[in-house]
Parts: structure tokens; C-alpha cells; sequence
């Protein structure tokens, strides 16, 4: 072992240390991009969550894909849901164009016009607000529930692909213990989600839904 050498009466030391070699760096950059590799095929996977309930309550948020609206009503024959609530921010002005309303009740006629019961389905809308709709929604979603008296142990929530982990958390936040909520997760047309790294919109939507997740599960409060 040699011993450390002083210089300029003690105000510098030197002293012996490890190092990487290159075979040690060659297998730590490989090590980090395994675990790159990983969670890149991971990312969607995880946030494009599908846990049912099978509750009373079926919820469809109002700014999925035309063709998505097939697939929520495929899982209302078979579970049965009791209501569908069709909940989406619009804006407060005059027509539907502008405010966003259309969007919202041509789900709610595609839901009917594909077998689901009129009196079952429901459009309810919030004002959009500047941060966290998700959220506001999910508000609107409980004062229907409590104006109407309707009591439910359980809802799950249709939605698009890579938001479904966060609509989750959101809806479980605005509920709290009162009910289990579930969440569906419709394919997503944009991109291929198994590849989502490959195209711009991909690369778009699930980075930033990655980031919105964590932010809302770590630093979001009500």
C-alpha cells in the first residue's frame, strides 16, 4: 500500500483510487443501455393500464377516437354497466363547434346508435380550466353521481392508450375511498404502440404522458 504525499504544507494531498477499466466501462455502457432498452419497451405497457371493475359505472371520456367508441360498447354488453356517463371539458361559449361540445355528444349518439340504451347514456361536461381536465372531469363525473343519487361501489373509466394510468390515479384522487376505480384503455390509432419510439407522435404522446403521470402521482394535490 503506498501512502499519501503532502505537498505545500498539507494543502494537497494525493492519494490512490480506482477506476474504471475499458472492459469496465465497455460493460457499464452496456448496462445502461439494457436498462434504456427496457424501459423504452416498457413506457407504454405500463401506462396503457387495463384493470376492470365491472362496476355500475361505465365513464367515457369524451375526446376518444371515433372508432374507439365500438370498443366501449363491446365492454358495456359484456359487463353490464348500469349507466354510461359520456364527461369532457368544453369551453363557455355559444355552439358546439367552438365550445367542443360536438365531439362529446357524437360519442354519446354513437353509443346509442351501437345498441347502448338511450335512457342509460349520459353526456356531462365541465368548464375547461387551464390545468389537470382529467381531474375536473373526473369532479363532474361525482356531482352527477351525488345530484342523481346514484350509488356506486365501482366505475371504470374508457380511455386512449398511454393516458389510461393517469385517468386512473385522477378519477381515484376526485373520489377518494368512496369508490374502486378501473380503467380501460382503447387501442391507440396515432402510432404503433409497440414501436411508439419510432414515429414523432409516438415519442410525443408517451414521454409526456410518462412525465404527466409522475407529476400528477408525486406533486399533484387537489
Amino acid at each position: 500500500m503506498t501512502s499519501n504525499q503532502h505537498a505545500l504544507g498539507g494543502l494537497l494531498v494525493r492519494k490512490e483510487q480506482w477506476s474504471l477499466s475499458l472492459r469496465g466501462r465497455l460493460l457499464l455502457g452496456l448496462g445502461v443501455l439494457a436498462a434504456a432498452f427496457t424501459v423504452i419497451r416498457g413506457l407504454y405497457p405500463f401506462l396503457a393500464i387495463t384493470q376492470r371493475t365491472s362496476g355500475e359505472i361505465l365513464v367515457v371520456e369524451g375526446w376518444i377516437h371515433s372508432d374507439s367508441v365500438e370498443q366501449a360498447v363491446r365492454e358495456y354488453n359484456a359487463a353490464h354497466y348500469q349507466e354510461v356517463l359520456v364527461v369532457a371539458a368544453v369551453y363557455d361559449v355559444g355552439n358546439k363547434w367552438d365550445s367542443g361540445r360536438y365531439k362529446p355528444e357524437y360519442i354519446e349518439q354513437a353509443l346509442v346508435r351501437l345498441g347502448v340504451p338511450k335512457a342509460r347514456v349520459h353526456a356531462i361536461f365541465c368548464e375547461v380550466v387551464r390545468k389537470d381536465r382529467t381531474y375536473e372531469s373526473a369532479l363532474a363525473v361525482r356531482r352527477w353521481l351525488q345530484e342523481h343519487g346514484t350509488l356506486a361501489k365501482s366505475l371504470d373509466v374508457v380511455t386512449i392508450g398511454s393516458h389510461a394510468r393517469r385517468s386512473r390515479l385522477l378519477f381515484q384522487k376526485a373520489f377518494g375511498s368512496e369508490l374502486k376505480v378501473g380503467v380501460l384503455a382503447m387501442d391507440d390509432r396515432d402510432f404503433d404502440p409497440v414501436h411508439w419510439w419510432r414515429s414523432s407522435e409516438g415519442v410525443r404522446e408517451v414521454l409526456f404522458e410518462g412525465v404527466a403521470y409522475l407529476y400528477v402521482r408525486f406533486f399533484f394535490c387537489a
